[in-house]
């Protein structure tokens, strides 16, 4: 009788893909074909903002691009994240170029072999008027993520570990135009590290969204000045004040001496202000103080619960010395394009392990480093920060706006 019947099934099975023109009849004992499982990519960060966010980013990036993605817990710094590639325990670590050059610098015995310490040899362009609130000339993806709170005065989520190694191309290079320098010293950077890792470890694209000290002005004051490189701003220095924190006065390398130096002005005037409000210095005031008239020729500041006085107003500066990621930065203010390479660059770069790198990998990952912007990763940080969005959730709107979801 059971075998009448499994006769029956298959004639049936055969019976119906007759009909619909297939080939071939299984019955219901036959295996399944195995069907091939995606790469497992294991992605790690540490424990700030920035990284939780950038690890999102490329984490969900690649998920919609069919990988699977296994999230490790947070490690220590930049030496674990390195350390957990090299073991194995982690393919994908998000980290910055000048911070991963200087690590590989002084850790990898290729180093010995490679020049980190070439000086910069580029020349300024003609003056300009471009719009800096990109950093590079690609095209920028406006990041439409809902309504932002009104900048915090808490601190920065951004911290920017300079090394004084400078990285340039062996030729001189004309700057023409705004973000151009940037680009080619994190492609310097990229270069050379590149030469410095092991084979059991990869780099893919560098972003131009970067993590560094810069120069931002008031949007009005850019505007009016037509301020874009900080050789404009050289060049209007005397007339300006400049806000920033008090050791900015005088540091060597990222303060007034080095400005001075490299970009040939003075500033009217420099305003020593708290690093966790620095970006409030360059914010225009939204209300002015109501005043009332006691006499002919004399006018008070009324001063109430509801009134805002002179003394609530920022202080005014026309610039402001602070981190890219700021996110206290007013959103119109402009940064200054660091058009001299001054300060060394310092672009978001993923670290792969040699077996995770693979085509698939690689060119998802170059995807999104191309696409992001230092604009973009502070709207996230303050959206984080400030709204108390999660970065799974941040990361989630961002590639859907930047067009990294998928189809």
């Amino acid at each position: 009788m059971s075998n009448t019947r499994y006769i029956r099934r298959v004639g049936v099975c055969t019976a119906v893909l007759a009909a619909l023109g297939l080939a071939a009849c299984k019955s219901d004992s036959s295996t399944t074909s195995a069907t091939s499982v995606a790469q497992t990519v294991v992605v790690v960060g540490v424990d700030t903002p920035e990284s939780h966010v950038l690890t999102e980013v490329y984490a969900q990036a690649l998920e919609h691009a069919g990988f699977r993605v296994a999230r490790r817990d947070d490690v220590a710094d930049l030496a674990a994240g390195y350390q957990a590639l090299q073991s194995g325990a982690a393919d994908l670590f998000i980290t910055h170029t000048a911070d991963l050059l200087a690590y590989t610098s002084t850790h990898e015995p290729a180093a010995n072999s490679t020049s980190t310490t070439a000086a910069p040899t580029t020349t300024e362009a003609p003056t300009t008027t471009i719009d800096t609130n990109t950093t590079a000339p690609n095209t920028t993806t406006t990041l439409e993520v809902g309504p932002v709170a009104p900048t915090s005065t808490s601190g920065s989520t951004a911290t920017n570990d300079t090394t004084e190694t400078t990285v340039e191309e062996s030729t001189t290079t004309t700057i023409s135009i705004v973000g151009q320098a940037a680009a080619e010293s994190i492609n310097g950077q990229t270069k050379l590290i590149g030469e410095i890792l092991p084979t059991t470890l990869q780099i893919g694209a560098a972003s131009d969204a970067e993590n560094k000290s810069v120069i931002a002005c008031n949007g009005g004051v850019a505007t009016t000045g037509s301020l874009s490189t900080l050789s404009d701003l050289g060049r209007a220095a005397d007339v300006l004040t400049i806000a920033g924190p008090k050791e900015f006065e005088t540091a060597t390398s990222f303060g007034l001496p080095g400005f001075e130096k490299t970009y040939g002005g003075t500033f009217k005037k420099f305003i020593p202000v708290d690093a966790a409000k620095i970006g409030d210095e360059i914010t225009s005031p939204t209300t002015v103080p109501a005043s009332t008239t006691t006499g002919a020729n004399t006018t008070t500041t009324a001063v109430d619960a509801t009134t805002t006085t002179i003394a609530d107003l920022p202080s005014d500066a026309d610039c402001a010395a602070m981190n890219s990621l700021d996110i206290t930065m007013p959103s119109n203010a402009v940064v200054m394009d660091d058009n001299l390479n001054w300060v060394e660059a310092n672009g978001v770069i993923p670290l792969v392990s040699a077996t995770g790198y693979t085509p698939g990998v690689s060119q998802l990952l170059d995807k999104v480093s191309q696409a992001l912007k230092t604009n973009d990763l502070r709207t996230m940080l303050i959206r984080v920060v400030t709204n108390k969005v999660t970065p799974a959730a941040m990361a989630s709107q961002y590639i859907t706006a930047a067009g990294l979801a998928g189809s």
